[in-house]
């Protein structure tokens, strides 16, 4: 029996190397989107070429749909992938929860979904809707759920696809911190250190003979390649959660944040290659990657799409959308595609047939015009940051709407002393003209409330901290950036941390000058139900209420004390501005 046992070793060990020894190299395409946060229609995009600016119908569930099945085809061995926040944003989600979204991926045949932290904004038995209805894989090796609780046995840490006779193990991965900080996931859901697990399921994938390791991770394009240097095994990164814009675009105006794909070495020599499709189903990547036989990445190469329609419009000197004559039009689509920036794409018929359902519902509430924006009011979370395609330089003081919404805030509480309110909870730009229903939900998306908490000014100053810290020393989210209205401060970076706020005013309700926070007296500060929750790093907020009791919900829901706030300037025969720069919570802001 002793020598039956050593011959079969013996020739299972001569497989094992006879597999290796004679494995061929290996070419992939990965197609692949990230964050589109339930953005399931094209949206307006700003490009800007021979010195005019265009307006673009930019991405759309359908188009990239569309674009997934073209370049399907004609691709050697492809994988399709969403690096995770597919819900939450959009009147979409508001209203249907993520099964409008999930419907559509469905039609897509994703290969594998990994989680993103706003999958968990409505708790667990939302997501689990969304997965029970998902046909495709759902993956992250970093979250599990008590046994018996909604999510229980909803994915795997990993799947192993059969590519062209070789398997590719695929790892998905959530960004931890933020997840259980920032989002509402229940007390039987709990996470565990990326970089940990990602060394933990690559060894166990390399234990089983398989070599080449793809991560799915939303963890974010900087905590990426920080995992990427740390980690061994891991060969490819499809990156999500930081809506980062990869590639050159700079002959359209936008700017980005690295090449695609982004190239580090692992702390064993090895090449790792990262991608990211920016956000809101705007962009698509393809990247192209070749294994040798030993399954180490030789070369990886591709870019990051920008999908439009066929309608680009000229933007004129007053800020309006003009037509361009069809002559004009095909040679500024030619000009356009031939950057190689931009991808004109008609839509996928049946998934546009299936969106129509949901379109139809959601026209019904969002068309209907609520107020007027006097100017665009521009969004970045941290001052002078490049997000969403401004370039942070523009911007040294940060966020142009959030202090103004931050006003709308401390304007519905009568209490309020001051208000705070976190980077992240406001989702996009807004631009001027009609502000309607559809576009206040998609601004603040989130089922919010606004409470009122009595703080002490040290208790005022720690809370700034606390969300500088919560980003910036923790790695958790940049949404968690601190602006506010009547309320404003000088922010260093470069201090040591609890320092890095200073000279704080606050503004007198009554007769509306500015004195020196008084660091023993207590004052009113509104915020958001979701900060009030200690989330995305607030902890001063939630430490507060239990000592000394909850913090006053109004019940006032949010998104809608913006859109009252606008209607009560546009009563008053104006229209909202950005504040002026004496208003502005930001003093100043050093790295």
């Amino acid at each position: 029996m002793k020598s039956f046992r050593f011959v079969l070793s013996v020739f299972l060990a001569a497989v094992f190397f006879i597999q290796f020894s004679y494995a061929k190299p290996l070419e992939l395409t990965i197609l692949h989107i990230n964050d589109h946060h339930s953005h399931l229609d094209p949206e307006p995009l700003e490009l800007k070429s021979n010195n005019k600016t265009y307006i673009i119908e930019a991405g759309g569930m359908a188009r990239v749909a569309s674009l997934i099945k073209t370049l399907r085809q004609r691709s050697k061995n492809p994988l399709v992938l969403h690096a995770g926040d597919a819900m939450s944003g959009t009147l979409y989600f508001t209203l249907f929860k993520g099964q409008a979204d999930v419907e559509l991926m469905n039609e897509i045949d994703f290969d594998a979904f990994t989680l993103g932290n706003h999958e968990f904004d409505e708790g667990d038995e939302v997501l689990a809707r969304f997965i029970d209805k998902a046909k495709f894989p759902v993956i992250t090796a970093n979250v599990e759920a008590l046994k018996g609780s909604a999510l229980d046995g909803k994915w795997r840490a990993y799947i192993i696809k059969e590519i062209d006779g070789q398997r590719v193990g695929i790892i998905g991965l959530e960004i931890a911190q933020k997840t259980s900080a920032s989002s509402r996931p229940s007390s039987a859901i709990s996470f565990y250190d990326e970089i940990f697990r990602a060394q933990r399921y690559a060894e166990e994938l390399r234990s089983k003979g398989i070599d080449k390791i793809i991560l799915l991770s939303h963890f974010g394009y900087e905590n990426d390649q920080r995992l990427a240097k740390k980690v061994k095994g891991i060969d490819v990164i499809i990156d999500g959660d930081s809506h980062t814009l990869l590639g050159d675009f700079s002959r359209v105006g936008l700017g980005s944040s690295g090449q695609y794909p982004t190239i580090v070495r692992s702390n064993d020599g090895n090449k790792v290659c990262i991608a990211q499709a920016w956000e809101y189903s705007k962009a698509l990547g393809e990247l192209h990657v070749l294994f040798d036989n030993k399954g180490d990445v030789v070369s990886c190469n591709g870019k990051t799409h920008l999908i439009s329609g066929e309608n680009i419009y000229l933007k004129d000197t007053g800020g309006n959308k003009q037509a361009i004559d069809k002559k004009e039009l095909y040679v500024l689509q030619s000009t356009l595609k031939n950057s190689g920036s931009l991808k004109i794409v008609k839509d996928d018929e049946k998934v546009a047939q299936k969106l129509s359902f949901y379109k139809d519902q959601v026209k019904t509430r969002s068309a209907e015009v609520i107020g007027t924006i006097g100017e665009d009011l521009r969004h970045i979370r941290v001052p002078g940051k490049t997000y969403d395609g401004i370039d942070g330089k523009e911007l040294p003081l940060g966020s142009e709407l959030a202090p103004v919404i931050a006003a709308s805030f401390y304007n519905a509480s009568l209490r309020a002393d001051a208000c705070i309110q976190n980077a992240g909870g406001v989702r996009s730009d807004l631009s001027a003209g009609n502000m309607t229903t559809g576009s206040v939900y998609g601004l603040l998306p989130f089922a919010n409330t606004l409470v009122e908490i009595e703080l002490t000014g040290a208790e005022v100053k720690q809370t700034l901290e606390d969300a500088l810290i919560n980003f910036y020393d923790n790695y958790g989210s940049d949404g968690s950036f601190p602006y506010a209205y009547a309320l404003k401060y000088d922010i260093d970076m470069s201090r040591p941390k609890n320092d890095r706020v200073y000279n704080l005013e606050i503004k007198d309700r009554k007769n509306g000058k500015w004195q020196p926070l008084d660091m023993s007296k207590k004052y009113v500060i509104v915020v958001n139900s979701y900060i009030s929750e200690g989330r995305d790093g607030y902890t001063t907020l939630q430490e507060v209420q239990q000592k000394r009791g909850k913090g006053v919900d109004t019940y006032l829901d949010y998104a809608m004390s913006f859109a009252k706030y606008v209607q009560s300037i546009n009563q008053h025969g104006k229209k909202v501005m950005r504040l002026p720069k004496e208003e502005h919570c930001i003093k100043s802001y050093k790295m």
